[in-house]
């Protein structure tokens, strides 16, 4: 059962979960949405309803399938979708969590373990950076063009890979960071890793709900 509906106040749900402030803005939605509901929002910015309620449903709850997949997702809605993304971890999120690592390191002396975390997540990002390099130069190109890649069960797993990178970052955080350290500005890292890690979850059951059938619908159609 979806947790909103079209009559719901765009306000309400984003107020509910303020983790779908970047996914609206995905969606075409900005802030400052007044008391509109999700229906009447979607139709001022000319935006599927029954698209834009999928994504918000499947993002917030783990136990939400959407309703006839094949009538509402078309696989060019969704790319655009996870290519709006991936743009927000590269150009936003990844930039913001580097900006504060670097901060906390200036800031906290030599006598701690900060490098060796900042490595740590620069390894995660490259990852991170290399899963989206594949779906847009390689997955994305050949599925709209009709196309499943040859290696595509190679990279499958990838993005489940990045979200435990990226788990592991926080537990390295609060099992083994050593030494003395800037409190708020550790906090402003953990904060921003919680976040880039809590969307890649929620994203990931996005490409898992309802990118992977239209790549199984692919391959049946090739049979």
């Amino acid at each position: 059962m979806a947790i909103y509906n079209k009559e719901t106040r765009l306000t309400d749900a984003i107020m509910h979960h303020p983790s779908l402030i970047p996914v609206v803005g995905r969606l075409g939605v900005t802030l400052g949405v007044g008391d509109e509901t999700i229906s009447s929002t979607c139709e001022t910015k000319g935006i599927d309803v029954s698209f834009f309620l999928s994504i918000v449903n499947t993002f917030i709850d783990e136990q939400y399938f959407p309703a006839n997949p094949q009538d509402t997702f078309t696989l060019g809605k969704t790319i655009d979708y996870l290519e709006k993304t991936s743009r927000y971890y590269l150009q936003s999120q990844l930039p913001n969590i580097e900006r504060h690592f670097i901060s906390l390191i200036q800031k906290s002396g030599g006598d701690n373990n900060l490098d060796l975390l900042m490595k740590f997540f620069r390894e995660a990002s490259h990852q991170l950076r290399e899963s989206i390099k594949y779906d847009s130069e390689i997955l994305y190109r050949l599925l709209l063009s009709g196309e499943v890649p040859e290696d595509y069960e190679y990279h499958s797993n990838e993005h489940s890979e990045v979200e435990e990178r990226f788990h592991d970052l926080l537990y390295f955080f609060v099992a083994h960071l050593k030494g003395e350290y800037d409190h708020n500005l550790c906090m402003a890292v953990i904060s921003a890793v919680f976040t880039l890690e809590k969307d890649i979850i929620q994203n990931n059951r996005i490409r898992q709900r309802i990118l992977q059938p239209k790549i199984e619908e692919l391959r049946s159609e090739k049979k």
